[in-house]
């Protein structure tokens, strides 16, 4: 996987043919272990886009997802997580796979798996495409592990939108802020609409 460093931020941009590789590979990897799972857990919203070729891949036929979101108080580095989006189906005695596209510090991931045990589940297993060699919880299943900060093609707006910001705040001016993220790898015909749009 290639990267980029701007502005002493590395950069790693995933396309949907690199992502679809990768599906594959993290599904290999737990298919050759011979585990078995009844339902898949998509945490939302990144585990959402890549759970339906994980379910495929795997043969697994329950797919439900759950929503944690951490909220910051003002002036305070203290997060809390709250469950925006709780299980719409009973789970209990059932082996589950918890997934999302990306554990970074785990706290997510953590978070999840405690929420999970207490609807009565038989086995919890986690896999993410992308890990963190810093996280605090370490996934069963990844892909890959990546220090990069990782991009993928299902948040190409809000990540446009937010360097954007971030390098015009450094004083970069539009024509070097759309040539960054070319490099970084994002389509062409994405980077100038999204540079033009609120």
């Amino acid at each position: 996987m290639n990267s980029i460093t701007i502005h002493k931020q590395q950069y790693e941009y995933h396309s949907w043919e690199m992502l679809g590789a990768e599906m594959f590979s993290l599904a290999k990897k737990i298919l050759e272990d011979g585990r078995k799972f009844d339902r898949i857990i998509a945490l939302a919203k990144g585990g959402l886009t890549f759970s339906r070729s994980l379910v495929d891949y795997l043969d697994v036929k329950g797919l439900s997802s759950i929503q944690i979101e951490f909220y910051t108080g003002i002036n305070t580095t203290a997060k809390t997580p709250v469950v925006t989006q709780s299980l719409p189906t009973s789970i209990q005695d059932e082996r589950v796979l918890i997934f999302d596209d990306i554990v970074d510090k785990g706290e997510t991931m953590q978070f999840a798996v405690e929420y999970v045990k207490y609807y009565g589940v038989k086995e919890i297993t986690t896999a993410a495409l992308v890990s963190k060699p810093w996280s605090k919880f370490k996934v069963d299943y990844s892909a890959r592990s990546s220090e990069a900060w990782v991009i993928f093609p299902h948040e190409v707006r809000e990540t446009i939108h937010l360097l954007r910001e971030t390098w015009s705040a450094r004083g970069d001016q539009p024509d070097m802020i759309r040539a960054q993220l070319l490099d970084i790898g994002f389509p062409e015909a994405e980077v100038e609409f999204f540079t033009t749009i609120k």
